[in-house]
């Protein structure tokens, strides 16, 4: 196993404070947001993507996926054709598109979202990059492994593959060991979130809380993934709140040591 840490909420962090992070941590490199805002954007990727990963490298670690903006669904995009280009530049293996939304009839929603699956899916092959589905809960194509399954049902696991993620699957999936055995053809990478549920005055809502504080049943996520000898890539999503950089670290370290208790070294 190799673990990485989703920079969405180090927004504020440039490259070389990326790599000391990973370094306080004691991981091995960064599931990379590439968005607007961010210091690597789809602006500035074709050359800031290859020699970011060179610095990862040199320092030991690595960038193992790319994460777009969620809105980033067509393989016509713009951003879609740059950023899948950049990391094959920059030896990077995969990239996690954005979103497809349910609209009403998954009879007609379906085929559309399939289409574009299989246009990334040359995308991939031209550039021999894999290209990544999130599961997420809510309305969407992907909110559990089963209509995942259903969207990429005629796309070649080689080139698109299933991001699992654990919160988003504790709150709309079956049991785990189920929803990776409908994935086992596609897994490529896992995400660690933990959901809490809590009531307020609009009905009952989820948020993301370190790992082991919430309804994820670990456990079960660790034989899950010894049933399908999943041995990739682990992306902790640190989606919660956390009060400083320093607090971010060490519940950082305290979610990765939770995690390698679970999967210990073969």
């Amino acid at each position: 196993m190799r673990y990485i840490y989703f920079t969405k909420l180090l927004k504020e962090l440039d490259v070389p404070r990326l790599i000391t992070f990973c370094h306080e941590v004691g991981l091995d490199g960064v599931d990379l947001a590439v968005r607007p805002g961010y210091p690597i954007h789809p602006e500035n990727v074709a050359a800031a993507l290859p020699e970011a990963a060179k610095r990862f490298k040199d320092a030991g670690l690595f960038i193992g996926l790319v994460s777009m903006a969620t809105n980033i669904n067509d393989p016509a995009h713009v951003v879609s054709q740059k950023v899948v280009a950049s990391c094959s530049q920059a030896g990077i293996p995969a990239v996690k598109i954005g979103y497809f939304p349910y609209q009403g009839r998954i009879a007609e929603t379906l085929p559309v979202a399939r289409g574009k699956l299989i246009g990334f899916g040359k995308l991939a092959e031209k550039h021999g990059v894999k290209v990544c589905v999130h599961t997420h809960s809510g309305n969407y194509l992907g909110a559990n492994g089963g209509v995942l399954r259903m969207l990429l049902q005629e796309v070649d696991p080689h080139h698109i593959g299933a991001y699992a993620d654990t919160g988003h699957l504790a709150v709309n999936g079956c049991p785990i060991r189920i929803e990776l055995d409908l994935l086992r053809q596609w897994l490529t990478m896992l995400a660690i979130k933990d959901m809490l549920w809590s009531k307020t005055a609009q009905g009952w809502s989820y948020h993301v809380v370190p790992a082991g504080e919430g309804i994820v049943r670990w456990s079960e996520v660790g034989q899950a993934v010894r049933d399908v000898n999943y041995q990739g890539t682990i992306s902790l999503h640190g989606e919660y709140a956390a009060k400083d950089l320093n607090e971010r670290i060490e519940l950082a370290k305290r979610e990765l040591s939770m995690l390698k208790k679970l999967w210990p070294t073969r």
